[in-house]
């Protein structure tokens, strides 16, 4: 009697589960393309040891001393859209230009192994360990930037008798920007550099004051009669939001997103069904009509309930000819015009507003 289909599959995906933790060498069961990934990718141009810290071991580190600590510098551990935060790492022994600290999101990522999780790292060509992170850091850097951690100028004492110091330390700060992802973050201090890292100590979760805050809006050009233009920004809430816009007209926005499950695989399950995976948050979309060539508006978006973007200028082109949109940048507090001119094409342009990432 010859198996279904289906039997053929279940066989199929026993075997490659089984193939996850068996604990010989990959070299068994990989083509020569992806053995000794890591090293293979150092050797192309720009690709640090940071872009592949995913395929290092973490290390055990040796017993952290218990005056490690790490503090941000933000009110009511409450986040901002868009803000620099101060990281300052104190109670450190011995300053070394290996020591790091790394942004991770989200918060719960499990930073020191990926238990049970074994099989999806078969597409990346590594089976014989495990991954250092989850979830990739979404940045980091040394604490060396900070020129004296390494001399140890910031020295403070940690534990007197009477008033004679008997152990002081050395502490550091460098600076994140920090943008508005919606999940929760957290500060991670490692020693061993991007090679053989090891985790000291962590920050606590740290919160974003509005995960829903609508952001990153854009407007492109619909066709060449400058007349419509399409508006897109993204959002944590999936609650219907607006555009206002021109001499008090509104407009209701559609919102889509995407899921694990949307997410490219094979019989290999992908890891960005997984450990790569971040959350999207929903895209919502409206398109301006009934505008006038050559003509400069104001639009804003959000709701009542989840907040509204700043009031931002553009002006339309002049109707099937060459599109210029003149928009207004606040970049810390600093006003930068910038004129951005493409030819009006169906599909040709895309401005950025005022609350885009800019670094």
């Amino acid at each position: 009697m010859k198996p279904s289909a289906t039997s053929s599959l279940t066989i199929l995906n026993v075997f490659i589960i089984l193939l996850a933790f068996i604990p010989f060498s990959s070299s068994y069961l990989l083509p020569p393309s992806v053995l000794g990934s890591a090293i293979e990718h150092q050797n192309y141009t720009a690709i640090s040891s940071f872009r592949v810290l995913n395929r290092r071991d973490l290390i055990q580190c040796p017993d952290p001393n218990p005056y490690l600590r790490i503090n941000v510098s933000t009110e009511n551990n409450l986040l901002s859209d868009n803000e620099y935060v101060n990281v300052t790492v104190s109670g450190v022994f011995l300053p070394s230009d290996d020591d790091w600290v790394a942004m991770i999101s989200p918060s719960d990522s499990d930073v020191k192994s990926c238990p049970l999780k074994k099989s999806r790292y078969v597409q990346t060509g590594d089976l014989s360990k495990l991954p250092l992170l989850c979830h990739y850091p979404v940045k980091a850097q040394y604490m060396s930037n900070d020129p004296d951690y390494l001399k140890c100028t910031k020295q403070e004492c940690k534990k007197y008798n009477n008033t004679n110091c008997e152990v002081s330390a050395c502490s550091g700060t460098i600076s994140f920007h920090v943008i508005n992802i919606r999940t929760d973050i957290e500060f991670v201090f490692f020693s061993g550099g991007f090679e053989t890292p090891c985790i000291l100590t962590r920050s606590g979760p740290m919160k974003f004051s509005n995960p829903n805050q609508p952001l990153h809006g854009h407007i492109s050009s619909i066709d060449s009669t400058a007349t419509s233009m399409r508006l897109t920004w993204v959002s944590g809430s999936e609650e219907t939001q607006l555009v206002q816009y021109g001499d008090g007209e509104t407009l209701t926005s559609t919102a889509k997103t995407f899921s694990q499950d949307d997410m490219c695989t094979s019989v290999l399950p992908s890891p960005a069904k997984d450990f790569g995976w971040h959350d999207p948050g929903y895209i919502h979309s409206a398109v301006m009509t009934g505008l006038r060539p050559s003509t400069t508006y104001t639009y804003r978006y959000g709701s009542d309930s989840v907040g509204w973007s700043d009031k931002i200028q553009f002006r339309t082109p002049p109707a099937g000819a060459s599109l210029t949109l003149h928009g207004i940048n606040h970049i810390n507090s600093l006003i930068l015009m910038k004129s951005v001119t493409v030819k009006a094409l169906s599909h040709g342009l895309l401005y950025k507003d005022k609350n885009l990432n800019m670094g």
